[in-house]
């Protein structure tokens, strides 16, 4: 018998790692972190020349296979960026797996994402297929269950609780902490992980910055095209 396979799909700098994190405090779940940015980055028919390393098995119909080959032993969740899936996001691949949505106010994600690539590209930022996946979830008749980033930050316990009960599980407080410390999972982006690995639950998140300005022309860009995703992911979002 085949087990659940949820995923929660995000954009880069969305204390996604933190609800991950949650989830692996659970102990009910295998979790998998990113496993489609091994098939975009690093894989045979790699989307990006970002990195030049090479890693086996990183097609992503092979990720989906074992991502299902997982299930048949347990309940398995999964954060990703729904760009890094792009080559197998249709409708059969929404019908298979349950599926949730992290937005952050793009301002504070993009500048985020900046520091640490200034180089990234518009389909780096993650939010064209962010949306693309809404709409098939949608098309589906399916909900969109939506976790605000800001609201799960400054007041985790009934947020998480929502999106436990809209998803099926059962809250459970203890794991809105966790002990400090790298995690194996996360090995392949350690050096993204830093600010989660040394955290002991979720944190309230500075204020917003102001948008990019006209003299940011990439960010302005970035910012002016991920807005119309994020309000409408923001309308669907569980509310503390």
């Amino acid at each position: 018998m085949s087990h659940p396979i949820h995923v929660l799909w995000s954009v880069p700098r969305s204390v996604s790692t933190s609800f991950e994190r949650m989830v692996m405090e659970r102990g009910d779940h295998h979790v998998v972190d990113e496993p489609f940015s091994r098939a975009y980055y690093f894989g045979p028919q790699r989307r990006s020349s970002r990195y030049s390393r090479t890693i086996a098995h990183s097609d992503p119909h092979e990720v989906l296979a074992e991502l299902e080959e997982a299930a048949q032993d347990g309940p398995v969740f999964v954060k990703d960026m729904a760009y890094q899936a792009r080559d197998v996001l249709d409708a059969d691949l929404v019908a298979r797996l349950e599926h949730s949505f992290l937005v952050r106010h793009p301002a504070a994600a993009l500048r985020s994402l900046a520091r640490g690539w200034p180089d990234f590209t518009p389909e780096e930022t993650g939010w064209e297929h962010l949306g693309l996946v809404a709409d098939l979830v949608e098309e589906q008749g399916r909900p969109l269950v939506v976790v605000e980033a800001e609201s799960v930050c400054a007041d985790p316990a009934p947020v998480v609780a929502d999106w436990c009960r809209r998803v099926g599980l059962d809250f459970r407080p203890d794991a809105l902490s966790w002990p400090a410390g790298m995690r194996p999972e996360w090995e392949l982006w350690e050096d993204w992980h830093g600010s989660t690995s040394r955290s002991t639950g979720f944190a309230p998140l500075r204020p917003v910055p102001d948008p990019p300005g006209a003299d940011e022309p990439r960010l302005r860009a970035a910012y002016d095209a991920a807005l119309p995703v994020w309000e409408r992911l923001r309308a669907h979002a569980l509310r503390a």
